[in-house]
């Protein structure tokens, strides 16, 4: 018991630390796990459920697709009752030791995430092998079949954490015994070969390039896991007459507030972005929302005495709606100006 609830234990604290954006998987490398965790085996076998330890090592072809083979160790598992059909003339219940052995090959599929957090399932043959202390009783040996569920957790570039539930089923025709083994472990996966060779990073924003969605983000931006620049976005409730870009004065508290959010955070810049409803040509729309954002940025500037390069205006037309333009009150919905901010200490 103390074994699982320390392997739970450190699972909870690896998945609290914080990796960067960039820590994700890498294909052209090698793996090394190191890994422990609990074997449950059958009853079919009369081995006691143990502490197990493993080693692997595996290639990736690419990000998604690698084979790796797996040996793992369980020493002095205790018989759960008589071993079957290997009786001691007359004896007794007895309790022997028993060291399990299994080995696998298998090929193992990573589902690229885009992010440190990447999900795996495995398949695979190797074979299980059982010593025994007790002279009388035959070691058991069988072919196996493995297949396995987990994921990694990249800290940074090389180092993981991984967790997996794998199952092994082999048979031996000779002692007439199945052998069960589903276990669970956790432990570290080192990335061999990753590192600035494998993740290119011109625009130095802590994504590889291979993963970069934003290449070439302003300097110092924030950036999420996809490369693109962390973005707070505003709706400033500004409403204009029909067919009209003026601002009246009554919405200056709204655009106050793309104001101080720009005051309040240095190194921000703003894109002030005009939407209209789908009434009208498609044309008209996109001049019209325009001459809107433009109005609003004009006012920043006049008005709240921010300068001109930090605020830029765009007009979507139509072409954005987030609401049905069928109904009323969904075409009063898209009919909507937005401040859009991003800089170097905005976060989402």
């Amino acid at each position: 018991m103390k074994i699982k609830l320390a392997i739970l234990a450190f699972v909870a604290l690896a998945l609290c630390l914080p990796g960067p954006a960039a820590a994700q998987m890498s294909g052209e490398t090698v793996h090394l796990t190191l890994s422990g965790g609990y074997l449950f085996p059958n009853n079919k076998i009369a081995v006691e459920d143990g502490p197990v330890f493993g080693l692997g090592i595996g290639y990736n072809f690419t990000k998604n697709w690698g084979l790796e083979a797996f040996g793992y160790f369980s020493p002095n598992l205790d018989d759960d009752d008589y071993l079957p059909g290997f009786n001691l003339d007359n004896y007794g219940p007895r309790v022997y030791d028993n060291d399990v052995t299994m080995l696998r090959l298998s090929a193992i599929h990573h589902f690229d995430l885009g992010g440190n957090f990447t999900p795996y399932v495995s398949l695979g043959v190797g074979g299980q092998f059982i010593n025994r202390d007790q002279p009388r009783y035959e070691n058991y040996r069988s072919f196996a079949a493995n297949a396995g569920i987990g994921f990694k957790y990249f800290f940074n570039e090389v180092v993981a954490l991984r967790v997996e539930a794998n199952d092994a089923y082999g048979f031996s025709k000779k002692q007439g015994a199945k052998f069960n083994a589903p276990m669970i472990t956790a432990g570290l996966t080192f990335q061999i070969g990753a590192g600035p060779s494998a993740c290119a990073d011109e625009d130095s924003d802590g994504v590889c390039d291979a993963y970069d969605k934003c290449p070439g983000p302003p300097a110092g931006y924030k950036v999420d896991a996809d490369g693109c620049p962390i973005t707070r976005t505003i709706r400033l409730e500004v409403k204009f007459d029909f067919d009209k870009s003026i601002v009246k004065p009554e919405y200056d508290p709204e655009i106050k507030k793309a104001a101080d959010f720009l005051c309040d955070h240095p190194g921000t810049t703003a894109v002030i972005e005009g939407h209209t409803d789908s009434i009208g040509a498609d044309d008209y729309n996109l001049k019209l929302s325009q001459r809107r954002a433009d109005a609003i940025r004009q006012e920043l500037i006049d008005k709240f005495g921010l300068s001109p390069s930090v605020i830029e205006a765009v007009g979507h037309g139509e072409s954005n709606p987030i609401a049905d333009n069928s109904t009323a009150a969904g075409r009063a919905e898209n009919r909507r100006v937005l401040g859009v901010f991003s800089g170097t200490d905005v976060t989402d």
